[in-house]
């Protein structure tokens, strides 16, 4: 049959128009890229509505069926009636498993931009590398992000280190990161992902990245820190205040590379981190304690200490009303389940585990014998009255006359000062410390050796 020159125009003209939205022509998803090693980080959207914008290589696959979604460009999700709703422009799909959105071709240019995350500085919008997975949640979709380890890291060692510190440091914690991520994951399977806080380590994304921690990472890909050649769970944090600590006088176990070590490298010129205060109030301990309107709290006393001097065990001194007795109580295990929860335990956060702890209230106290004891608390004593008669201190203020006349003295502590040194759980690589090794000329390796005892930094790509 003869071909109209109207029907060659057409013919022309549509095969001429270029395809829109990912799925057009086709419903078979493309294969996505395989990461050699990948890391999976759960991202933490503000609302319970985020959207999504790729740019560069990227499909979205609808977990139901597998099949393509026609999107290109942006695209929000929020849960609707125990599933994943997707839209974007007109289009509106709901999925019971939800949905993947895959990186199909390598390429640097690659990118999702997420709404509003609640990252470490804030609530903004973020970019990330890799691919996504977004599934049923209770009220909002859960939200993670999958990629390889080295672009994992680029996100990262920004996040926990400053960029401007010595190059040394840096790749100390770009190892550090890199073997406690791979750990994390390997000893989690069941969970399958990290934290993007620090429940696990800073993450950041593409957004944080900058040159000098992408030379970082560059500059140890594939190394390890190891121990019987298996990458070891890294743990580190700011300041040791000093000295490290074993990692059973922190948290419950014992790890043969967590040992305490000297640590003069932390008290670094710029490290603020040594002498703060935190004052915590008896009325919050006490209900943390559990005390009932007849007990009063007249003392915390630390009772055992680590190697690094942190706190491993504290007793709290508790004046009962009702049976005239004072008592010691020990917090652990009744009421906290290591070392390391005393940071949270008084109602207040404490930067480390290393601290001195004071009563608002010293009193000298002369004794029947003619001697005198120094006391943090009166509460509990049984005094002699000027009429000779004795009875026990239970008031919160009582009149004590003096040389002068008299004045008013209270009898129990109002308040604690936490005094102490270093931030964070003191185990493994302190970063002020690792800074100040760096910047004496020791290298990222000799760093990590250091707090790290009887490694070895390996690459095990």
């Amino acid at each position: 049959m003869k071909k109209s020159p109207f029907f060659l125009l057409f013919l022309f003209v549509f095969l001429c128009i270029p395809s829109i939205g990912l799925a057009a022509g086709t419903s078979s998803p493309s294969a996505p890229i395989t990461y050699k090693t990948e890391i999976k980080v759960k991202l933490l959207p503000y609302s319970t509505k985020f959207s999504l914008t790729p740019r560069g290589s990227y499909e979205i696959v609808n977990l139901d069926d597998l099949t393509l979604v026609p999107v290109n460009s942006f695209a929000s999700f929020e849960m609707k009636d125990g599933k994943v709703a997707l839209a974007s422009g007109t289009l509106n799909i709901s999925s019971s498993k939800g949905f993947l959105v895959n990186e199909v071709k390598a390429s640097e240019t690659n990118e999702v931009q997420i709404s509003k995350i609640q990252t470490a500085y804030g609530i903004a919008d973020v970019v990330y590398r890799g691919s996504f997975e977004i599934k049923p949640g209770q009220t909002s979709p859960l939200l993670f992000n999958r990629l390889d380890i080295e672009n994992y890291l680029k996100g990262v060692v920004p996040s926990e280190m400053p960029s401007s510190w010595h190059m040394e440091a840096l790749k100390a914690q770009a190892v550090a990161a890199r073997s406690y991520a791979y750990t994390q994951i390997q000893s989690n399977k069941a969970k399958g992902y990290i934290e993007m806080t620090v429940a696990s380590q800073v993450y950041g994304g593409k957004s944080k990245e900058d040159a000098r921690g992408n030379q970082a990472v560059a500059e140890t890909s594939g190394l390890y820190a190891t121990y019987n050649n298996v990458p070891i769970n890294a743990f580190f944090h700011s300041s040791s205040g000093g000295h490290t600590e074993n990692s059973e006088n922190v948290w419950s176990s014992q790890v043969p590379y967590i040992r305490a070590v000297k640590d003069p490298y932390d008290k670094h010129p710029g490290n603020y981190h040594y002498g703060w205060e935190t004052v915590g109030q008896n009325s919050v301990i006490s209900q943390k304690l559990k005390l009932n309107t007849g007990q009063v709290l007249a003392g915390l006393k630390i009772t055992e200490r680590g190697p690094s001097n942190a706190v491993k065990q504290m007793a709290a001194t508790v004046y009962d009303k009702t049976t005239k007795t004072k008592s010691a109580i020990t917090l652990r295990p009744n009421f906290v389940s290591s070392p390391d929860s005393y940071r949270w335990f008084f109602g207040v956060s404490l930067k480390s585990i290393k601290y001195n702890v004071y009563s608002d209230t010293y009193s000298y106290i002369k004794m029947a014998d003619g001697t005198e004891k120094k006391s943090d608390h009166l509460v509990g004593y049984k005094i002699q009255k000027a009429d000779g008669s004795t009875e026990y201190v239970e008031d919160l203020n009582i009149n004590v006359r003096t040389v002068a006349g008299s004045s008013q003295v209270k009898t129990a502590p109002t308040t604690f000062t936490f005094k102490g040194d270093g931030w964070g759980h003191l185990l493994g690589m302190s970063q002020w410390g690792a800074r100040g090794m760096a910047e004496a000329g020791n290298t990222f390796d000799q760093i990590l050796k250091h707090y790290y005892t009887g490694i070895e930094v390996k690459n095990l790509q």
